[in-house]
């Protein structure tokens, strides 16, 4: 069941039941087959999606190299976030790294829901918060790896 899968989810499991219940009138359920393009780099996100089973591979095109993976987010993973909170176009792409099923709430739909619910906004600003501060760690960890290969190369 939907309810039960976004309660295990730290993004969502704090919310009241009937907060949670405004939610899933908004949420849609969407399937994708491997390596479908769920989002592209420079496209209007507009979404918060919640990987419900499968991976998402979140990458970016370098020039003259290809695509190069940035993440594989796994059931339970978000993305989506930062267009969520800036507004600009998405920056990275999101394709379906093996057949997968997302949930997907629209970003106006959250925001109305955090607006109207003062608890609402804090629990999804923690989460979000710890989610960013995991991957900016992962980040840095990745660019001293490319620093460190980069000098002895």
């Amino acid at each position: 069941m939907i309810q039960e899968f976004l309660r295990a989810i730290p993004l969502f499991q704090d919310l009241e039941d009937d907060d949670l219940a405004q939610l899933l009138m908004v949420t849609r359920a969407r399937r994708y087959g491997a390596g479908s393009l769920i989002l592209a780099e420079g496209q209007p996100g507009g979404e918060l999606h919640c990987i419900r089973e499968g991976r998402v591979r979140i990458s970016k095109v370098v020039p003259g190299v290809g695509e190069e993976a940035l993440a594989i987010l796994e059931p339970g993973d978000f993305f989506g976030e930062l267009e969520f909170f800036d507004g600009l176009p998405a920056s990275a792409h999101a394709v379906a790294h093996t057949d997968c099923e997302l949930l997907s709430v629209a970003h106006a739909d959250l925001r109305e829901l955090a607006r109207s619910k003062p608890q609402v906004a804090a629990t999804f600003l923690w989460a979000f918060g710890v989610t960013l501060s995991r991957r900016l760690r992962d980040t840095n960890q990745k660019m001293a790896t490319l620093f460190a290969i980069s000098r002895t190369g």
